[in-house]
């Protein structure tokens, strides 16, 4: 638990690094002397014990997430309030397509801007059915753009043997949500 609480400590001075340029300069420039003050103000014996680069490098990962994390909501922020300046009824949060054995494999997520119901429309590799294809409607919180919690999905998770198949379930539900 100390380990955890020391990794914690670090990322926390690292709050005031905003992009990931300045926080490798920043990695670069410290050692494991950078640790010894924080862990001294944690006054617990385990952490003299403790390698101090591994628990930088830890802390620097964890930075870094909480830095991209905090740019991916910047955007979908800026995304929602565009659509809704443009008086669009739905937003795409992302749409990524990669290539892997010659199959495209996507990932969408579009979220109806009044009431955040969204749809998570994906095709993947499922080892016993081959490539599938599937939409699982959820509930966005309407300004991050993240599940909201304790909140039940509108309808459940499917998946489809054809691209075809999925897009005109997606239809469908578009259409069914924007009611």
């Amino acid at each position: 638990m100390s380990a955890i609480r020391l990794v914690r400590a670090i990322v926390d001075s690292l709050d005031d690094i905003t992009d990931l340029n300045s926080l490798v300069s920043r990695y670069r420039l410290i050692d494991s002397s950078y640790v010894t003050p924080i862990a001294k103000a944690l006054d617990s014996p385990q952490l003299v014990i403790l390698n101090y680069d591994l628990a930088i490098s830890a802390a620097f990962y964890l930075r870094s997430r909480e830095i991209l994390e905090s740019k991916a909501l910047a955007e979908t922020e800026a995304l929602v309030a565009k659509a809704r300046e443009e008086g669009e009824e739905w937003v795409v949060i992302y749409d990524y397509e990669t290539q892997s054995s010659g199959y495209t494999f996507f990932q969408r997520l579009e979220m109806h801007l009044s009431d955040g119901i969204s749809l998570h429309i994906a095709s993947e590799l499922d080892l016993e059915k081959g490539r599938i294809f599937s939409v699982e409607p959820m509930v966005l919180d309407l300004k991050t753009g993240r599940v909201k919690q304790n909140s039940d999905p509108p309808d459940p998770r499917q998946e489809f043997a054809t691209r075809e198949d999925l897009m005109a379930k997606v239809v469908r539900l578009r259409a069914k949500y924007s009611n």
